[in-house]
């Protein structure tokens, strides 16, 4: 009986160590994308300011372009961090209700233990009795 309870326990914390493993991949996979979007925003906000002074009768419709795509990008960008968001807040309350479950049985067991270490004491403290001597048949 307590054996499944220390099965149960371990899967448990065998699934929060792997929710904690996906939360961190998660993190570092969304960290790498905002990173490559900030690089890729930075090389064409510095290349359009140097086509602007090439060709300045181009530039106010580059400007124009470069401002809608920054504006597209900026809303993807907002909808992928809410999500993103949304995510981590789902993992959190799976987190808190695997602790709450965590305590419940580490409570349990902590009652199941202590109800067998009074089952063995009152098993040590009971009088023995000799067993009976075998009968001695006569012939």
């Amino acid at each position: 009986m307590v054996d499944a309870s220390f099965s149960r326990q371990r899967a448990q914390e065998d699934r929060v160590a792997g929710v904690r493993r996906q939360l961190l991949i998660f993190a570092v996979g969304l960290a790498v994308i905002l990173i490559g979007l900030g690089f890729v925003l930075l090389q064409r906000g510095f290349g359009g300011n140097t086509a602007a002074a090439v060709v300045p009768s181009v530039a106010p419709a580059a400007g124009a372009q470069v401002s809608s795509e920054l504006l597209e990008t900026t809303k993807g960008l907002q909808v992928t961090q809410q999500q993103a968001v949304d995510q981590l807040q789902v993992v959190q309350d799976q987190l808190v209700a695997q602790k709450a479950e965590t305590k419940k049985l580490s409570e349990q067991i902590a009652i199941v233990t202590e109800k067998l270490e009074a089952l063995q004491q009152s098993v040590a403290a009971a009088p023995h009795e000799p067993p009976p001597a075998p009968a001695v048949k006569s012939r």
